[in-house]
């Protein structure tokens, strides 16, 4: 009976011509590094390659990131790979447009390869291309972003986009322990989401602090989301699902001590830090699609070091999940579920939610979750709108200083001047946390 239930799935599965099979992610997920040591070096002097994004391309690996030299930032692409092992001798192409904290990928409705990015003309920019492996073949800055976060105090920080069949969303972070989030309908992209922001989860500084980003999973109407963390130990990931795009976010791992990716969980020896980086997804399109079956993250590491910030020996590393839920049928769109319901007798998923963001509406808090360190996540939605100044000039200079106080622990930012000539668009006035610079 068994044998003939399984064979009924398969066969419903192809009928509809897409894949049932799924798997959940784990509550408590254990990774293993693979390897224990950095996947790269940095090439031409730079200090530190970090803030990875990842594409599959081809059948190879197609990585864009940040670079640090000498404490100023711009970015890089690598030369295609098709092994993880190869990324060590992958060329390091430098950008001559800097495109810091970049999220790359295919934009099917229109067929054009999109690479969004902070601190361009405005507080998120993008650039178009039709060749996504020429790191200096992509064409001008367009607004992405032109607004602010209501309570952050550099300034929106660490956009990521994704989309539903409807809208496209925009999430970003802020240091200042809140995530945000904007949408336009998907017809209206590539475009500007306009400078107006809803914040959607609250906590401490410490416990949402940057690096959001956003997938959804294969198989499954449910939506990924992981945040970077400051811990006592080192940065770390926390997560959250929703049901769709528009939704709650609800807590799926916590904390420091059981974190969706930290120091705690991943058996690595090389590192201090989980910090900026995507999960490999299994398409290169708006849907940020990710198989927790087979799920592997690339990620910024480093060894322990007194440096600044911005001098921080960040190098690439990679992490595979180790005990990932078993295998499941039924998940994936309202066709494959409908039709494995007679098979199964379960209940079909409900489709996202594709309603547009209202820029001017605020609602009180929907959702409260608390982790296993017992810090408590507010999911709420806030309008909030901030104007952009325009910078006259094109040379910014900028002065400093803060101090964070977290358990166990007192870091510092640094304190530094800079200024920079740039020849080919204004730096944004008002954007840049101190540990990044123009």
């Amino acid at each position: 009976m068994l044998f003939q239930r399984s064979l009924n799935l398969a066969v419903s599965a192809a009928a509809v011509g897409v894949t049932a099979q799924y798997c959940d992610l784990p509550a408590s997920p254990q990774w293993a590094s693979t390897p224990d040591a950095p996947l790269a070096q940095p090439m031409h002097n730079w200090t530190s390659l970090k803030d990875f994004t990842h594409v599959p391309y081809e059948g190879e690996h197609l990585v864009y990131g940040s670079i640090v030299n000498n404490g100023t930032y711009g970015s890089t692409n690598f030369g295609l790979f098709k092994n993880w092992s190869d990324m060590a001798t992958a060329s390091q192409n430098g950008m001559d447009n800097p495109t810091v904290a970049p999220t790359l990928f295919y934009f099917a409705p229109k067929s054009i390869w999109v690479l969004c990015y902070q601190w361009g003309p405005s507080a998120f920019s993008y650039r178009t291309s039709n060749d996504p492996t020429n790191a200096n073949g992509w064409g001008a800055a367009q607004p992405l972003y032109t607004g602010g976060a209501a309570g952050a105090p550099y300034g929106p920080i660490d956009q990521t986009v994704i989309a539903d069949d409807v809208n496209m969303y925009l999430f970003f972070a802020g240091d200042d322990g809140s995530i945000y989030r904007q949408s336009m309908p998907i017809g209206n992209f590539p475009g500007s989401f306009g400078n107006v922001s809803q914040t959607i989860l609250t906590n401490t500084t410490e416990n949402l602090f940057e690096a959001v980003q956003v997938y959804k999973l294969k198989g499954q109407t449910k939506w990924l989301m992981i945040v970077e963390c400051e811990g006592a130990v080192g940065r770390y990931f926390r997560s959250f699902t929703a049901a769709n795009l528009n939704g709650n976010f609800t807590e799926l791992s916590g904390l420091e001590s059981a974190p969706f990716a930290g120091k705690t969980n991943t058996k690595i020896t090389w590192s201090e830090d989980i910090s900026h980086g995507d999960l490999i997804r299994s398409t290169n399109d708006q849907t940020f699609e990710v198989d927790p079956c087979s799920l592997q993250m690339l990620f910024q590491g480093r060894a322990n070091s007194t440096a600044d910030y911005n001098d921080l020996p960040y190098r690439p590393g990679l992490i595979t999940l180790q005990n990932p839920g078993p295998v499941q049928y039924g998940g994936g769109s309202s066709s494959i579920s409908t039709t494995l319901k007679t098979v199964t007798s379960t209940s079909s998923v409900t489709s996202p939610s594709a309603s547009p963001t209202k820029a001017t509406t605020t609602s009180t808090s929907k959702a409260t979750t608390t982790s296993t360190s017992k810090a408590t996540t507010t999911s709420t939605t806030k309008a909030t709108s901030t104007s952009t100044t325009k910078a006259t000039s094109t040379s910014h200079s900028s002065t400093h200083s803060s101090t964070h106080t977290e358990t166990h622990r007192t870091w510092h930012r640094p304190s530094h001047t800079t200024t920079t000539t740039h020849t080919s668009e204004a730096a944004p006035t008002g954007y840049g946390p101190p540990h990044y610079t123009w």
